[in-house]
């Protein structure tokens, strides 16, 4: 039995045809309509490395409006973050306080940031402050720091992600640091060990009562004789964000924000957002016809940083369609017996999201299967004079649903359960004489994705593939075969592939053309302080036109991956793209572990049509992440009996210089 290393691809699909901005600005509106304006309480404010300071904003309401203003803050010099309470100055309120922490590694500089108001079917205003951030020099036989400098207090089954209390030992200090915490009420703790011999520790606050409010703890190191390293975090306790639209989580999921999830709607400021109790479902309001979505996830302990980019219509199809994605794990196994295989021949079996390999009579075992009915898939296979798999038999049973533990009955290929496969021939064209690789999934309206006799080998040129197919008599309505051809699935860096992806419940012979090269995109460096940040330029074919797919994969010490998913209906009408990944870094709870490190190679791929997860791209980064079978892995567009999609990929390498 193995996980499945399984992503489905498909475009980006665009439900509406969308404005390129989301509006907004500084415009008056009448006191017959009713408005507001924001104001703060200095124009200028000073914060130390390692330190916070607070600044109040006032909501001053005009004529008929009584609402809800909902505050964000742009701008922000890097690594210094905001935090305000409440975050929304409700109807019968008139301020919130903003607390502004700057971690010990914040740049040392003067610079302008925005705090930005606003309320549905109101203009967004805005006010300006200008912020500096001073040195500390730290001296001694060591330092202290800290991977955040602000933190989201939530229940700690709802994390995954804590953050990481530092020591820097000078040359020739080797000693143990005592270790304590001020500053925060009783009812609000940060257990900490009482001394630390090694390098680090992580730290997990913990709320046992405390009232909502930013709240600054201090952490003191001491060493006797040698003096006091003190660094500070803070802690923000706040209610779950409201609005009308839901991004809903699997419980025990695999795609569950670490602990971090923001909301931009159209073109105002990041707004950190809080879920509810168990971390499965935060809510928030869109306004404008774009909206981003900023989510760190975790697999195999490795961060990857997601941002969407859709209409306000795709965004909220997508938070909707989350859970069905990507569902929660499980503990049910279900186990089994194969007969019938031809000598030397292997069986694979499929169940749920699950695949098995087994010799005649051998046995297979299931895991994390969901609930209830799932249908089981089998193929008897065989391997050709070249090293080809052939698919000879198969046996689609449906409908099965052992107890946990339990055995399903035998899978006999010599029995008349099982079937002839049909062998028919696909003709790729526009190939311009470059190798390609075909590979099949077989899903089933009962919640199976079964791996149809993948060859993952098989880069040849010859543009007539047979391929592999389930009878007509044994399949239903629901059912999908799923044909992907990739060409240049073995490439040198810098090069260039397409996709082309072909969806039916039965399938014959067939003609399919793969789209054009992508043109090569230009990829930048959008800045590198305190971490590095990508920018990708180039315009799109008409066929891959419905959107473009931005994986970045920095490595070093530990990598760090970003993806951006970005649609037409964000970008406006035209071929051109410009994406870059934003910076989170001054965002409530952002871990500096999360950010691209500057100095370290890092790899990218451009993807026009949509995210191109396959087999092969080099992509695939976590072998525990499964996505649902919908053929998208936006959730916005699931693919239909004749679907084909087409998709044209680019991948380089850069090194962002740091400065």
């Amino acid at each position: 039995m193995r996980r499945r290393r399984w992503y489905l691809a498909a475009p980006l699909l665009s439900l509406t045809a969308g404005c390129s901005s989301g509006g907004g600005g500084d415009k008056s509106v009448g006191p017959s309509a009713g408005g507001f304006s924001i104001s703060i309480s200095a124009a200028a404010a000073s914060v130390a490395q390692g330190a916070a300071t607070t600044l109040t904003v006032t909501v001053t309401r005009t004529g008929s409006f009584a609402g809800a203003v909902t505050l964000a803050v742009g701008g922000l010099p890097n690594g210094v973050s905001a935090a305000f309470q409440p975050p929304q100055v409700a109807g019968g309120q008139t301020s919130s306080t903003l607390t502004l922490t700057a971690n010990g590694a914040a740049a040392a500089v003067t610079a302008p940031f925005t705090v930005t108001g606003s309320a549905p079917g109101l203009s967004d205003q805005t006010a300006s402050v200008s912020l500096t951030v001073t040195a500390v020099t730290q001296s001694g036989p060591f330092s202290l720091s800290l991977s955040v400098s602000s933190f989201l207090v939530l229940p700690p089954t709802a994390l995954s992600w804590f953050p990481v209390l530092k020591i820097k030992r000078n040359a020739g200090f080797t000693g143990a640091v005592a270790l304590s915490v001020t500053g925060l009420p009783f009812t609000l703790v940060i257990p900490v060990p009482p001394s630390l011999a090694g390098d680090s520790t992580t730290l997990i606050p913990l709320n046992i009562g405390a009232p909502n409010g930013t709240y600054t703890a201090t952490i003191h190191g001491t060493v006797a004789g040698q003096g006091e390293r003190t660094v500070s975090v803070q802690l923000v306790v706040a209610s779950p964000t409201t609005g009308s639209v839901h991004w809903n989580f699997c419980a025990a999921g695999l795609r569950m924000p670490v602990w971090f999830f923001a909301v931009k709607d159209g073109a105002g400021g990041w707004t950190r957002l809080v879920p509810n109790a168990d971390g499965t479902q935060y809510a928030f309001n869109v306004t404008q016809p774009t909206a981003s979505v900023a989510m760190v996830t975790t697999d195999s302990g490795v961060a990857r940083t997601t941002i969407y980019q859709y209409t306000a219509q795709e965004i909220a199809a997508a938070g909707a369609s989350e859970c069905a994605l990507y569902p929660g794990v499980s503990s049910r196994t279900a186990s089994g017996q194969a007969v019938g295989l031809v000598p030397n021949g292997l069986a694979t079996v499929n169940m749920g999201f699950w695949i098995g390999s087994l010799g005649n009579g051998g046995s297979y075992s299931m895991q994390n299967l969901p609930p209830g009915p799932l249908d089981i898939v089998a193929f008897s296979n065989g391997v050709d004079i070249a090293g080809n798999t052939l698919v000879l038999r198969g046996i689609v049973r449906r409908g099965v649903n052992p107890p946990s533990g339990g055995m399903n009955a035998l899978l006999d290929f010599g029995s008349g359960e099982s079937f002839a496969m049909t062998t028919p021939t696909f003709t790729f064209g526009n190939t311009n004489g470059e190798a390609f690789s075909v590979i099949q999934m077989f899903a089933t309206a009962g919640g199976t994705a079964a791996e149809v006799g993948a060859s993952v080998n098989n880069d040849r040129t010859p543009t007539a593939r047979t391929v592999y197919a389930i009878p007509a008599s044994q399949t239903v309505a629901g059912d999908l075969h799923e044909v992907i051809a990739t060409i240049g699935t073995v490439l040198p860096a810098g090069q260039l592939s397409r996709q082309a992806i072909f969806y039916a419940r039965t399938l014959a012979d067939r003609a399919i053309t793969f789209g054009p090269t992508l043109p090569p995109p230009t990829v930048t460096v959008a800045g590198t302080v305190p971490g590095a940040r990508l920018r990708a330029q180039g315009t799109l074919p008409a066929e891959y036109n419905s959107g473009v797919a931005f994986d970045v994969k920095s490595t070093g010490p530990q990598a760090r991956f970003a993806t951006l998913l970005t649609t037409r209906g964000f970008l406006g009408a035209g071929s051109a793209y410009d994406v870059q990944m934003p910076d989170l870094t001054a965002q409530l709870g952002w871990d500096s572990a999360w950010t691209m490190r500057a100095g370290d190679p890092t790899n990218w791929w451009v993807s026009g049509g949509g995210p191109a997860l396959d087999f092969f791209g080099g992509r695939l980064f976590f072998s525990s992440t499964r996505v649902r079978w919908t053929g998208a892995a936006t959730g916005i567009a699931a693919p239909t009996d004749g679907s084909t999609y087409l998709i044209g990929r680019a991948r380089g390498t850069i090194t962002p210089q740091r400065r």
